[in-house]
């Protein structure tokens, strides 16, 4: 049982961290932006000064916003989100589950309609123990590569079904695999290669990709910042520590205005450099009206035509989603597992169990939980 009168204790005594006054820091970093994106050799210094952090590069001045376009077109997008239900030795189950939801919205006069589904998949523990010490990370990985599966799956679908109709795959999330960079080597090459198979097969077929990133903690601009105020030393720790807590969201929201989009950025960071050039990552930031949001999209996509028709479709679904894009909210619950799903699962594979003359024996934690007594 939480105790409530405690928790406020501990809250107030950590309020000066959880709300922090970066006023100042918001200051330093305007200052630093306007003067670095007035300088047209700004790049060529960041390039130059060989910075222990990845910066992004673009074309023309970083500065720059285009309005999006209200689409009066006719689309269709298609969307994924994926939950799990982890192995749990407590139940006495060496099995893990994977369930992704599926959204295909289709706006039209004659063609309105909207298809919901989830797929569930089980997987056996033991199959994937050679691979890495980490069931959790195997368990995290696969769920990505399910979510481009399916999407991948359900694009061709409905664009053999309406071939002329614009189509969009919205991902939640980023098309930067980050969480790679620090897993195993024999999972991070595995997961790798497979993520690379499935974006490789969106560029074949000629499917419009984004992933949507919503509050992102990205420090890409800030990156800029950081070599601006340390004058392109990573040594000046004062000064980079005058900007430490302000994300790419504050620096976005100096020049771009709501409903606008900046300039295209490519990343950098060390996992991108392992992409074919025609996928390799790169990004907008977006301003939808209540939020700074992140648009990732890979090099096959980055066209101004299509980077305009991308962005009229986003902010059409953040419009009709209330500030967040209906076809991923939508995808998420049909996703999620809730409580009563993870009880179904394991009396199912109790059941199971029992048809295969098998006992599942649950730790005495778990007896415990279902029997308590005083």
């Amino acid at each position: 049982m939480l105790n409530r009168a405690k928790v406020l204790r501990e809250l107030q005594s950590v309020s000066d961290k959880l709300f922090l006054d970066l006023s100042k820091q918001q200051e330093v970093a305007r200052k630093a932006w306007n003067k670095l994106s007035g300088d047209a050799l700004f790049q060529q210094k960041c390039k130059a000064s060989s910075l222990p952090w990845p910066v992004p590069t673009w074309q023309g001045n970083p500065n720059i916003s285009f309005p999006v376009i209200n689409t009066t077109q006719d689309y269709q997008v298609v969307s994924v989100d994926g939950s799990q239900i982890y192995p749990d030795k407590h139940q006495g189950i060496s099995c893990f589950l994977l369930n992704i939801g599926t959204v295909v919205l289709r706006y039209g006069a004659s063609l309105g309609g909207a298809k919901f589904s989830s797929e569930p998949s089980i997987f056996v523990e033991q199959d994937f123990e050679a691979e890495t010490s980490s069931t959790i990370d195997i368990v995290n990985c696969k769920r990505e590569e399910f979510e481009f599966q399916k999407g991948l799956e359900q694009c061709l679908l409905v664009k053999k079904e309406f071939p002329d109709l614009p189509l969009i795959f919205l991902f939640d999330g980023s098309l930067i695999f980050w969480h790679l960079d620090s897993k195993d080597p024999v999972l991070k090459d595995y997961f790798l290669k497979r993520y690379g198979e499935l974006l490789q097969q969106f560029y074949e077929h000629d499917i419009a990709i984004a992933g949507y990133i919503s509050l992102p903690k990205s420090k890409e601009l800030v990156g800029l910042v950081r070599a601006q105020v340390s004058n392109f030393s990573a040594s000046n720790t004062e000064a980079l520590d005058a900007v430490k807590h302000i994300s790419d969201g504050t620096v976005a929201r100096f020049f771009l205005e709501p409903h606008t989009y900046s300039t295209v950025f490519e990343n950098h960071a060390a996992v991108s450099e392992t992409y074919p050039q025609h996928l390799k990552p790169y990004f907008v930031y977006y301003n939808t009206g209540s939020e700074i949001a992140r648009i990732e999209l890979p090099g096959y996509m980055v066209q101004q035509e299509r980077i305009d028709n991308v962005m009229s479709m986003v902010a059409n679904q953040t419009h009709k989603g209330n500030g967040y894009p209906v076809a991923i909210a939508e995808a998420h619950e049909q996703a999620v597992v809730k409580g009563p799903d993870r009880e179904f699962f394991y009396q199912a594979i109790e059941k199971v169990g029992i048809e295969q003359k098998r006992r599942i024996i649950p730790s005495q934690k778990s007896a415990k939980k279902r029997r308590m007594t005083i």
